[in-house]
């Protein structure tokens, strides 16, 4: 049975690649489908293009990060579990991640990277640039392979076109046909150069993404190409980074100030009938009191409030929203990987102020089950509007300007790459 609240916390969760896949995956319906209308050659080639580039996309920095793992950690007997090295930065926390490690075995691994902790940092560090430098250099591989296949395949079908036009003329006239053997050139791929990329430890997919657009803008066959790709690239980007989470925020200002409800918590909190019984019940008061008064707590105190007040609402919701990492399948937090800790504190700040946003609809007559029935609702309709305008955007309009632009042009409508490879052909003597 599918769990409704999980399917909502996963789409409007901001730092889950399966939104984004949802985005990209109708964008490269749309972008396909666009291309098809123009052309079967040009179709088959942006399909390549599209979905080769949204599997490497998404799986190519994982599964190469995961290389590192088993070969390069390994090898040096290091956890690669330990999720984040800026754990290392505070003493007093990483005392605390020792102290409360779910087995021996993980305590004894968080001793030996504490004892190695340059080496930890710089194997961390290069496993990012191994498997970014890595995902991008097999990105360009991709491409280069496409344009090989694609012109191949143009090639094949041009003489094969020519072939039966001269075949049917030949027929019509009523003339005697000698057959000659043709000689079909060898293809010579365009080369392989690699570009050397200065990087640094950002975000992942804003990188590879950067790269994508650049090898594409780069490796263009044709102005036409160049063009379509600066437009299809630049709106991409911007849809898919940067809209979608403005979107959000004005959905949840809205929320605020029209309906008084605060929709910032995860919708795997907001859905769990468990919450709304801790509103019903007045415990979540107690619970925002108990975490008042640690919040502003050094952070190795506040670390270890979390794992001696399991039951305390606010750990309780950042469990719940994955802000705080469980061991397996047991009740015990995994101290290899990182808290973000102020995430932590921004939690009971949301709590808090939906509590008084409760408290206020309470005493003004609404009952329990009418406020979280109306804050599900917001929520779930917040997320799929953000996803639906985003997926309206990059499957639908993207591909409509692309597609007019190229239908109400007269120079424009045929495959540039095609045309140049039949003039190639006409010189070599090939075609007529």
């Amino acid at each position: 049975m599918v769990n409704v609240a999980a399917v909502f916390s996963t789409l409007g969760n901001p730092n889950s690649l399966f939104p984004l896949a949802v985005k990209d995956t109708f964008s490269t319906a749309g972008m396909t489908i666009g291309s098809f209308a123009t052309g079967k050659e040009e179709g088959q080639d942006r399909f390549i293009d599209e979905v080769g580039t949204e599997v490497l996309w998404l799986g190519g920095i994982p599964a190469f990060k995961w290389l590192f793992d088993k070969t390069i950690f390994k090898a040096f007997g290091l956890d690669s579990g330990v999720s984040d090295y800026r754990a290392l930065k505070d003493k007093d926390v990483f005392k605390k991640m020792k102290e409360y490690a779910p087995t021996e075995e993980i305590r004894k691994n968080l001793q030996k990277i504490e004892k190695n902790e340059k080496l930890f940092k710089n194997l961390s560090l290069y496993k990012f640039l191994f498997a970014t430098a890595a995902a991008i250099t097999t990105y360009i591989a991709m491409t280069r392979a496409k344009h090989a296949y694609t012109e191949k395949q143009i090639r094949k079908n041009l003489i094969a076109e020519h072939n039966k036009k001269q075949s049917e003329e030949n027929k019509k006239n009523n003339e005697t046909v000698n057959e000659k053997s043709l000689k079909n050139p060898a293809f010579k791929g365009i080369g392989s150069v690699v570009k050397d990329f200065a990087l640094s430890p950002v975000k992942n997919q804003w990188l590879m993404d950067g790269a994508i657009t650049f090898e594409r803008l780069y490796d263009s066959r044709s102005p036409q190409e160049c063009t379509g790709y600066a437009i299809r690239e630049g709106l991409y980007l911007f849809f898919m980074y940067y809209m979608g989470n403005k979107i959000q925020e004005l959905l949840e200002k809205r929320a605020d100030k029209k309906n008084n409800k605060s929709i910032a918590l995860d919708s795997r909190v907001i859905e769990d009938i468990n919450f709304q019984k801790s509103f019903e019940n007045d415990s979540i008061k107690d619970g925002l009191e108990a975490f008042n008064k640690i919040k502003g707590a050094k952070d190795a105190e506040l670390y270890e409030f979390l794992h001696k007040n399991p039951d305390n609402n606010v750990v309780k919701i950042a469990k719940q929203s994955d802000l705080i990492k469980m061991y397996k399948k047991t009740d015990k937090i995994d101290t290899r990987k990182f808290i973000d800790l102020n995430e932590i504190r921004n939690t009971h700040t949301k709590l808090e102020k939906l509590y008084t946003q409760y408290t206020d609809a309470i005493a003004k007559g609404e009952t329990s089950e009418q406020f979280f029935k109306g804050l599900k609702r917001l929520k779930r309709n917040s997320i799929l509007l953000n996803i639906g305008l985003s997926i309206l955007a990059l499957g639908v309009a993207v591909p409509g300007v692309m597609l007019a632009k190229r239908l109400l042009s007269k120079n424009d409508k045929e495959f540039h790459t095609k045309v140049q490879i039949r003039e190639k052909l006409k010189e070599e003597g090939v075609i007529s």
